[in-house]
C-alpha cells in the first residue's frame, strides 16, 4: 500500500500505472486484482488510507490534550493551541490533497463507498473524544458529540481556501486562529 500511496503522490491518478507498481514491488497483476478488485479497488484503498493518515495527524494531538487534561481551562488552553498548529498554512499542501481526493470520488461509486466508510470511522473516533471530554464536564453538552466533531473537521479542511488568498496578510494566522478559538468557546465551553 506504502509504494501504490508513494507512486499516487509522484504521479497522480491519472498516471498511475499497475506495471510500475508491479516493478517497484514485483506484485503480480493477478494478486493485485484478487486483492482489490480492479485498478480502482487499490487506488480507492490507497487513497482511503491517506485520507485517514491526513485526519489522524489532527485527531491525534486532540485526543492527547482531552484525555490528558485535568480541567476545563486546560483542555481550552491546549485546545489554543493545536488549532494554531492545525491552522498554519505549511499544512494547506495537505488538504488540497484531501480535497483531491474526496473530489475522486465522483463517479466511482466504490471509491465514495470506501472513503465514506474511512470518514465514518474517523468521525466516530473524533466524536468519542469529544463525548469523553463532555462526560467529564470539560465540555458543554449544548450540542452532540458528533455534531461538534464534524464542525470542527469542516473548519480545519475549509483552510484549504485561505492557501490560495493572496491577500490573506501575514498575520492571517493570528487572526484566524482567534477567531476560530472565540467560536469554539462558545460551542464547546459555555454552558
Amino acid at each position: 500500500m506504502s509504494t501504490t500511496i508513494a507512486i499516487l503522490e509522484e504521479s497522480g491518478e491519472s498516471g498511475f500505472r499497475i506495471e510500475s507498481l508491479m516493478e517497484r514491488t514485483g506484485i503480480s497483476k493477478s494478486s493485485l486484482y484478487m486483492a482489490f478488485g480492479s485498478r480502482d479497488g487499490l487506488i480507492a484503498a490507497a487513497r482511503a488510507r491517506q485520507f485517514e493518515v491526513m485526519i489522524q495527524e489532527s485527531i491525534g494531538p486532540i485526543r492527547m490534550i482531552a484525555e490528558q487534561a485535568s480541567s476545563r481551562d486546560e483542555l481550552r488552553n491546549n485546545l489554543s493551541l493545536i488549532t494554531n498548529f492545525v491552522a498554519d498554512l505549511s499544512r494547506t499542501a495537505q488538504r488540497v490533497e484531501r480535497c483531491a481526493i474526496i473530489a475522486g470520488t465522483k463517479g466511482r461509486p466504490e471509491f465514495s463507498k470506501w472513503l465514506a466508510e474511512t470518514q465514518t470511522r474517523l468521525s466516530t473516533e473524533f466524536a468519542e473524544i469529544i463525548g469523553g471530554a463532555q462526560a467529564r464536564g470539560f465540555i458543554t453538552r449544548k450540542h452532540p458529540a458528533r455534531m461538534i466533531a464534524n464542525f470542527i473537521q469542516a473548519t480545519t479542511l475549509g483552510r484549504v481556501i485561505v492557501g490560495f488568498d493572496l491577500d490573506a496578510g501575514p498575520d492571517e494566522l493570528a487572526q484566524w486562529t482567534a477567531l476560530a478559538n472565540d467560536i469554539y468557546d462558545q460551542m464547546l465551553f459555555v454552558d
